[in-house]
């Protein structure tokens, strides 16, 4: 699980591939442009909640950053859903 200590950040985010059976999803950030990885979850519930999700759902999490680049753990999900769905 992962440490608060760590500095975190906002994202809004479009699930590129859903939760996987390891844990890891991509998702693009929707400012940047950019994909990235979130490996990790501060707690069961919140895996639970991005295990819903699919391709094409956007998705607004506060991360911490990991030891990798591009690899993340979420903190927080602000808002998610079908009806913000982006392309």
């Amino acid at each position: 699980m992962l440490k608060q200590q760590q500095r975190s950040c906002e994202r809004a985010s479009v699930v590129v591939s859903p939760m996987d059976d390891d844990g890891r999803m991509e998702l693009r950030d929707v400012e940047a442009d950019e994909t990235y990885e979130v490996v990790d979850y501060i707690d069961s519930e919140l895996a639970t909640k991005l295990r819903s999700l699919s391709a094409g759902e956007a998705v607004n999490l506060e991360l911490l950053s990991g030891s990798e680049s591009g690899v993340f753990g979420a903190v927080r999900i602000e808002s998610s859903g079908p009806s913000a769905r982006f392309q």
